[in-house]
């Protein structure tokens, strides 16, 4: 990748110019206005895509963030984004043993018996190789290209100025410049190994259960730019949805429960929840199906105060309590000044409507279910009118980030989970009512 800060900017720069005038023609009058929205965000999306995917770094990672809300993206630009989640390209091998020279000493080279040449993984913030220490451990080594860290503050400062112009997120400045801070921090970390490194030492501490297996560091190895972990393998999500229905749905349980403990008991959610970063295998001694969670760069530590009101939010929607669920929002950083709860109550029980029905149903929520996230979106645009009624709570972005991703690894797994039961575990539930469904 091109670590120069002046180059990237410039390259920035003229993506974004090239979406300003791009917005300018789609508001030309005349001809198919419908047909020319569509044009825009596949072109839009097209040059998103190439240009940074080939930067790498934190302009690519913000793209790959982008493409997990294809729930809420126009659909062609989030197509077109999801090219970002394989299209880093590994550095040559070379270049790879020239860094871990460099960042290594004689007595940590000396640990290591062989590094496998090919890359098991690139990413945006680096690669992975397998290897062998001479004691006999299999493990990976994880290599953080070389500069990307100088240019993060760069990248985000251009994106920032690239998302204005596209008019993608329907937000004021100020919360932009909130949202914009939350991601710098969140990939700050990812370019910061040692941050990874706590990060994963935190989850295996406070985040353990059943189901979920941590990867072991090794911690004499892991030094700046370098992360090295024993490997703990297992197959794709592509392998794992071809697996028997009550194992599929017992792994998304899993990944639920897992969710749900990390935000109210950790205070700390994993938030990068992407296919990749998952592997699945069999239970040790017939036990259940365990997942394996891979890549701590971005994780989220979550203040108490805001999970508190999270859980006052969820029962005030539990109990149909509008008033306390709109003061608690407000308390969170979620309103516009002074919104008044007759304006934003059509939607609450929208929601309510909407999502927590499907998703308290007693039978389990169905992940396959296609008529889910259509529904959501024909109802965002009902209520387009209240969009600058709403602002993004900062410290609940990249939770979201989780929900969303887990969502969609759920979905591809085609999975039922009895979510009531899931948050009743940490003495919370998505409605009081359940047994009304059945009527």
């Amino acid at each position: 990748m091109d670590s120069s800060p002046t180059r990237r900017t410039a390259r920035l720069l003229g993506v974004g110019a090239r979406t300003l005038g791009r917005s300018l023609l789609k508001r030309l009058p005349g001809g198919d206005a419908a047909q020319r929205k569509v044009d825009y965000w596949t072109n839009v999306g097209r040059d998103w895509a190439q240009t940074l995917g080939e930067m790498r770094g934190a302009a690519m990672k913000l793209g790959q963030l982008a493409s997990q809300y294809a729930d809420v993206l126009p659909p062609q630009l989030a197509e077109q984004l999801k090219k970002l989640q394989n299209a880093a390209e590994p550095i040559p091998f070379a270049k790879v043993q020239a860094a871990l020279s460099e960042r290594w000493s004689a007595a940590q080279r000396a640990q290591v018996a062989h590094i496998e040449p090919e890359a098991l993984a690139a990413a945006s913030i680096g690669q992975v190789h397998r290897a062998r220490l001479v004691d006999g451990r299999n493990v990976v080594v994880k290599l953080r290209y070389p500069g990307v860290e100088l240019a993060v503050d760069a990248d985000l400062t251009q994106l920032r100025r690239l998302i204005g112009m596209s008019k993608l997120l329907p937000v004021d400045d100020a919360a932009m410049d909130k949202l914009m801070g939350e991601v710098r921090a969140r990939f700050r970390d990812e370019t910061d190994y040692a941050a990874e490194l706590s990060h994963l030492q935190f989850l295996r501490t406070n985040a353990r259960m059943p189901g979920i297996v941590y990867p072991e560091p090794v911690e004499s190895l892991c030094g700046p730019g370098v992360l090295v972990l024993v490997e703990e393998p297992g197959v794709s999500l592509d392998e794992a949805r071809t697996w028997p229905q009550a194992r599929r749905d017992a792994l998304a349980a899993t990944l639920c429960r897992w969710l749900a403990h990390e935000l109210f008991v950790a205070h700390a959610v994993h938030a990068d929840p992407h296919p990749g970063n998952f592997a699945f295998r069999e239970g040790k001694g017939g036990g259940p199906d365990e997942i394996v969670v891979y890549d701590f760069g971005c994780v989220k530590r979550v203040p108490p105060t805001i999970v508190a009101d999270v859980r006052v939010l969820l029962d005030a929607f539990a109990d149909r309590d509008w008033p306390r669920a709109h003061a608690t929002l407000d308390r969170l950083g979620g309103l516009a000044d002074k919104v008044p709860l007759k304006l934003t109550e059509p939607l609450y029980r929208d929601i309510d409507r909407l999502m927590a029905q499907p998703l308290s149903d007693p039978k389990g929520f169905d992940f396959s279910d296609r008529h889910f996230i259509p529904a959501l979106r024909a109802n965002a645009l009902e209520h387009m009118a209240l969009t600058f009624k709403f602002k993004p709570v900062t410290d609940m972005v990249f939770v979201m980030r989780a929900v969303s991703g887990l969502y969609w690894v759920m979905r591809a797994l085609k999975a039922r989970v009895d979510l009531n039961a899931v948050l009743g575990e940490q003495g919370l539930r998505l409605r009081r009512d359940t047994a009304a469904l059945l009527t």
